[in-house]
């Protein structure tokens, strides 16, 4: 698809063009881990501040959206995501829901709301360019008592298997700082909100193959910037590496995503 915002940087030409192809393939398979932050967040339903609305940053193709609405009839559920192309997905699929909106926006800078109740977030975070930082932003627009659920990839997925074997590939490629999953506990602090649980979740994914998983990676995910910053010889030559390292046929694998539940002071 061709970006219509002229300026627009190349992490957003990038999700633009993958928009429709990462809903058709990450979606199915990240639904479980959607699923699980959204039950950690209507178990604290009866604690939330009154008014408020639920903000929803990286909504991406905005599958989660509906079930937020559903389970949240009574507040106003605010979708964002910096890719046009995914932010049109998000409206389609939500059209029916009258306390649904998606607006287009960079999640390092969401735009004042308030008062705000919640904040759910997943597999967004880890995107960023500064996730600590975010997060500490995220949070300061809590009211008191506010809670927010997001889970996101950790360099560690425990998954024994492509995951690991991704991030290694990536790692011994060009420099990727991580620094920032351990200052996360501080963001927290620093925005006077404590951290209630912080787990992992792992559900079961399949590929066709390891072809196929690293096809969508780098067409479809996360890894479409960094092929299309880096050209197609470099995407080649990881991909050899990645395939080399599993066995021909289905590839399945059961990675470990963190889930932190976040609450704002009173």
């Amino acid at each position: 698809m061709t970006n219509e915002k002229a300026g627009a940087s190349p992490v957003e030409l990038a999700w633009n063009d993958a928009a429709r192809g990462y809903d058709a393939y990450f979606s199915p398979r990240f639904a479980p881990y959607l699923a699980a932050a959204l039950g950690c967040l209507i178990g604290r339903k009866r604690e939330l501040p009154n008014p408020g609305s639920i903000l929803a940053p990286c909504t991406g193709p905005g599958r989660e959206l509906g079930a937020l609405a559903r389970a949240f009839p009574e507040r106003q559920i605010a979708g964002s995501d910096l890719s046009g192309e995914m932010v049109k997905l998000a409206q389609e699929r939500n059209v029916q829901f009258a306390n649904v909106s998606v607006e287009r926006a960079d999640a390092t800078q969401l735009p004042a709301r308030s008062p705000v109740a919640a904040l759910y977030s997943v597999f967004g975070l880890q995107l960023l360019p500064n996730p600590a930082a975010t997060l500490r932003s995220w949070l300061e627009l809590l009211e008191p008592k506010g809670v927010a659920t997001i889970v996101y990839w950790p360099n560690d997925t425990d998954d024994g298997g492509p995951c690991d074997t991704l991030h290694r590939l990536i790692a011994e490629s060009i420099t990727v700082d991580r620094s920032w999953e351990g200052a996360l506990e501080e963001s927290a602090r620093a925005a006077s909100a404590e951290v209630l649980e912080d787990v992992r979740i792992a559900f079961e994914m399949q590929h066709d193959s390891a072809h196929a998983y690293w096809d969508a990676l780098t067409r479809l995910g996360p890894l479409r910037a960094l092929a299309n910053a880096r050209g197609s010889d470099f995407v080649a030559q990881l991909g050899t590496r990645f395939e080399a390292t599993f066995p021909a046929g289905p590839l399945t694998h059961t990675p470990a995503a963190r889930l932190l539940l976040i609450q704002r002071s009173g």
